[in-house]
Formats: C-alpha cells, structure tokens, sequence
C-alpha cells in the first residue's frame, strides 16, 4: 500500500498482479530477516526462465523497494539483502517476439468460432468479435474492453482510444487513462472489422432476448460478461489459452495479437511511422526496435529493389 499513491492506478495493479503471483507464494511465509542472498538470487534466476528480462525486474524492484524500506523507513533491518541481485539476461530464444503467422492467426480465429458443445451461450459471436477486432487493430487488451459503443464511428469507419479497463485482483475494474500520452489517438477500421462490429451489435441484441440470464450492461459497453459487468482482462486470457490448446498452436497471450497486428502491417509494406502512431507508440523508435527482425527484411528488400533498379539499362 506503501507504493500506492505515488505510481499511475494501471501501474500498481500491475505490481500487486505480481506480488499476488510470485511474492507472496515464494516469501510469503519467510520473516524480512530470513530473505537470504543466495537463496533470492536462485529464485531470481528461475524466474528469468519464465518471464521477460524487463518482468524480471519489475518483480525484483518490487521486492528491493520493500526491503530498503524495512532498513531506512522502519529499521527494521540493518542492510538489505537483495542489493547485489543480478538479472538474468534474456537469450535470444526467450527474447523471441510473440506472434502469430498469417496462418496460425487464421487457424486460432476459425477455432474461436468454432461453437462449443457444453458452452451456455453457444449463440454469442462476442469472444470472435473481441480477438478478430485485437488482431485487426493493435488495440492492447485493456483499451479494447473499456471501449463503448461512442468509441465506434460505424459511418466515417474510426474507433477512438481514449481509457482503458484497470482490473485489480479480487477488486472490482475500472477505467483509468491510457498507458501514455502517445496511446490517447483515432484509428481507421477496415471493412471487414466494421461488418464485424454491425454484426456483434446485432447478436448482442438477440442474446438478450434469447437468454434471459443475459442481461444488458448498464453503459453501453462494447465488450461485457453474461451479467452485463465488465469482461476481465484475467477470463480473456484464460479463454485465449484455451483456444490455442484447441487450435494446437502455441500458447500465447492476447497481446500476442496486437505484436501479430504491426508485424503483418510491417510485412505488407506499411509505413513505420503509421503503424507506430496506430499501436499508440512513444516513439518511432520504440515500434523500430520492437519489431526489428521485421524492419530488417524491410531494408535489405529496399536495398535490393535499389539495386535493382540502378542496374536497369
């Protein structure tokens, strides 16, 4: 709680996410005196077999923060004894970006229509309409489930990103700003998104009559559960998993479409600076060095249709 009022509500519902995950069922039994050097260093390092070099690091500073302020807040200790910790660096295998081909987004999104046989509401699109609408857009899953319908220009074909759905563990979610200054920003829909959109409004609509216990969100949420309350960013990705188990694709998570989204812009010869400002970027920069693989082949394709080109008689 500590932590609180000092950092965006987005950030700490992030780290109470991986204090939840990791902290408490690692040290959660342990006295601040009993934390050894060594034994945290080992815990850091299995870590680095199962996160990101950067989740790494937020969950260490997490713990770091803690226990500087267990020896300088609350003298509680005299030194603190993850200081020295060393972060894992990521290889390039574990480094590897997270995405789906062309292909294997068009196996998962024929598997997520796919109607389940035990499923309650076997009738709802809603599920299709959320990963087709990730897939097309680039949205983070976040701003995608705090759109409304006034978000949606159905008639001039935008959608405008201007919050995003903050969900805390065991508490209720709400709305909070974007990530960044640069993620506030109105993206064009292509055609089959747009379709897409006119038909889930259509559905919505059929499911409430068809099922009673179906019941119609209080605002007009574009995305919500069965109870009309928000759709948790924890259900969606639990659902995504599942498909892609179903789908016998690798098992990623929902932000792994918005990395399939720039990447197949990038492959078919969109500009960087446009995708960039679509997937709501700090900087050219940021999008250059996150999809590097991609803009390399870019520039060695240029460079041999420049070659091409002054060798033309």
């Amino acid at each position: 709680m500590y932590k609180k009022p000092n950092v965006k509500p987005i950030t700490y519902t992030l780290q109470e996410r991986n204090v939840g995950l990791n902290i408490l069922p690692r040290w959660g039994n342990y006295k601040l005196k009993e934390i050894d050097r060594v034994e945290y260093q080992k815990w850091i390092n299995e870590l680095g077999k199962q996160y990101s070099e950067g989740t790494v690091q937020r969950i260490h500073s997490i713990m770091n923060s803690a226990l500087n302020d267990a020896v300088h807040e609350f003298r509680i200790l005299r030194e603190n004894p993850v200081t020295k910790t060393t972060i894992p660096k990521e290889t390039e295998k574990n480094n590897e970006l997270k995405y789906f081909t062309r292909e294997q987004l068009e196996k998962f999104l024929n598997e997520v229509k796919k109607p389940q046989k035990h499923a309650k509401y076997q009738h709802s699109i809603q599920y299709y309409v959320l990963f087709t609408l990730l897939a097309r857009t680039g949205l983070r899953i976040g701003e995608a489930l705090a759109l409304t319908w006034d978000d949606i220009d159905l008639e001039n074909k935008t959608l405008t990103v201007n919050k995003t759905l903050v969900c805390p563990t065991n508490s209720t979610p709400y709305l909070s700003t974007p990530k960044s200054k640069a993620s506030l920003r109105t993206i064009k829909l292509d055609e089959v998104t747009i379709r897409l959109l006119k038909k889930h409004r259509i559905n919505r609509n059929e499911m409430y009559l068809r099922y009673p216990g179906y019941k119609k969100p209080e605002t007009n949420i574009v995305f919500h559960q069965q109870d009309g309350r928000w759709l948790r960013t924890n259900v969606v990705r639990e659902y995504f998993k599942e498909v892609c188990k179903r789908a016998e694709l690798p098992v990623l998570s929902p932000h792994a479409l918005r990395h399939s989204h720039a990447v197949h812009l990038l492959e078919a010869g969109a500009n960087i600076k446009y995708v960039s400002e679509r997937l709501g970027h700090a900087s050219i920069k940021m999008t250059a060095d996150t999809y590097l693989h991609v803009t390399k082949k870019i520039e060695d394709g240029a460079l041999e249709l420049y070659q091409r080109y002054t060798e033309r008689k």
